[in-house]
């Protein structure tokens, strides 16, 4: 009786493609989850105060008709210090 090697490495070759394509199968590809703590939760419905509101507001204003502009040095000068006080 012969044996034929070449048999059971295409066999498992097959297994191997099967394994593959089984994963690689749209319908069965994982989804992604997000979960919202409950204290995220609360603070969407927590509303904004008024003073924060209207400064909000003021800047989306200025952002919409292209008239703000922000202070180069000085986010460079708070990343600056952030990163010192870390240290």
């Amino acid at each position: 009786m012969k044996i034929h090697p070449h048999n059971q490495i295409h066999q498992t070759y097959q297994h191997a493609t099967e394994q593959v394509k089984k994963h690689q199968n749209p319908r069965e590809a994982k989804q992604d989850q997000v979960e919202i703590s409950q204290a995220a939760k609360e603070m969407q419905h927590s509303g904004i105060d008024a003073t924060r509101k209207a400064k909000v507001d003021a800047l989306q204003k200025q952002i919409d008709a292209g008239e703000y502009r922000v202070d180069e040095r000085a986010v460079a000068h708070q990343f600056y210090q952030y990163w010192n006080e870390r240290g």
